[in-house]
């Protein structure tokens, strides 16, 4: 589980051998993407909690990348 409120640091350190299910609030994934810290090219299921606010935070950026 990733989010926002702490350093990302050690969340992407943890990241790094990769994962099956990754849960994340949306401003961290964000955050992830831009750093390259998750590649969402391989993504076959993806649950959306909160879409309104991800619209807002650019979810198309998200959609496109999956």
């Amino acid at each position: 589980m990733v989010f926002g409120g702490v350093s990302i640091n050690p969340q992407m350190m943890k990241l790094r051998g990769g994962v099956d299910v990754l849960v994340a609030t949306p401003g961290r994934l964000l955050d992830l993407e831009h750093q390259n810290a998750v590649k969402l090219d391989q993504v076959e299921i993806l649950v959306l909690d909160e879409a309104d606010r991800m619209l807002d935070m650019a979810l198309s950026t998200i959609s496109v990348a999956c």
